[in-house]
């Protein structure tokens, strides 16, 4: 197993989160329930709802979300737009959690989960309206082979997004932070970067937006709303950062604090066209 699904492997995820769940009163949680808990990336739902905006990602699509995590993204591409979606992962932990939350809340038909390389899934080439990354290529350090499989498994005509946290002008991050335990890790690149690197893969530059200062504003809300409940004795809020992160969980996300207080990081969002007629 890779060092970075080393990093994400976790055991007993579901139990975990349907326990969690259980403690707030949710006993059957539905999908809507789950992605409080299952969107692995800066902003949450909002995030996943920029990227299906950006895209103009509707029903019917077949869509390829590369990274998927717990398969939370994946989930509302295929519950709430109606895409037929292709869930890849490289951790086997977050994609057997996947499929189980699938079943659970009927989604199954509508998602394939794939355990695999997002530089080298081995599906179908041409096969995709739409390819997605949401927070995965932190931990890519070949990223060019990223945005060159994207261009592969996309129709002509069709489009990739990457939402992703990237590197700052402030400098190196302090860690842990929630995708690497360690520098060696992390592969944070400027976004302006990325970009260039998928234009070299052979896309066209739609849009690339800087999603900073939101990440910067969520992460203080959340800072402010944990200082007033332990100091009003309120129980916290619905979270799963202790399941997913691990004993590490609090540390990462103070340093995720410092590293945005310090322009360490930032949030991006590009948009990318596969032309209709590649050379």
């Amino acid at each position: 197993m890779s060092g970075v699904a080393q990093h994400y492997e976790r055991s007993g995820l579901v139990e975990q989160l349907v326990a969690r769940l259980a403690e707030h009163g949710i006993a059957a949680p539905t999908r809507a329930d789950f992605s409080v808990l299952d969107q692995m990336h800066m902003r949450g739902e909002t995030g996943t709802e920029d990227v299906i905006a950006a895209t103009g990602m509707a029903a019917g699509m077949a869509v390829a979300d590369l990274g998927s995590g717990l398969g939370g993204s994946a989930r509302i591409f295929a519950d709430v737009v109606g895409a037929r979606v292709t869930a890849v992962d490289l951790t086997p932990s977050f994609c057997a959690a996947a499929e189980a939350i699938n079943a659970m809340v009927g989604l199954s038909d509508r998602i394939a989960v794939v355990e695999g390389d997002a530089t080298a899934t081995g599906l179908p080439a041409e096969t995709f309206d739409i390819v997605t990354t949401l927070h995965a290529c932190m931990n890519i350090p070949d990223k060019a082979g990223v945005y060159r499989e994207a261009f592969r498994l996309l129709k002509p005509g069709g489009r990739f997004c990457f939402y992703d946290i990237v590197l700052g002008p402030g400098g190196a991050p302090r860690y842990p932070t929630p995708w690497a335990e360690r520098p060696a890790l992390s592969h944070l690149i400027p976004p302006t970067e990325m970009q260039a690197l998928c234009e070299a893969a052979g896309f066209r530059t739609v849009d690339l937006r800087d999603y900073t200062a939101e990440a910067k504003a969520g992460s203080v809300k959340r800072r402010e709303e944990a200082r007033r409940r332990a100091e009003t004795g309120e129980p916290a809020p619905l979270q799963a950062g202790d399941i997913i992160m691990g004993e590490t969980a609090g540390e990462k996300m103070r340093n995720m604090a410092h590293n945005f207080d310090g322009d360490h990081v930032g949030v991006a969002l590009g948009v990318f066209e596969k032309p209709e007629n590649p050379l």
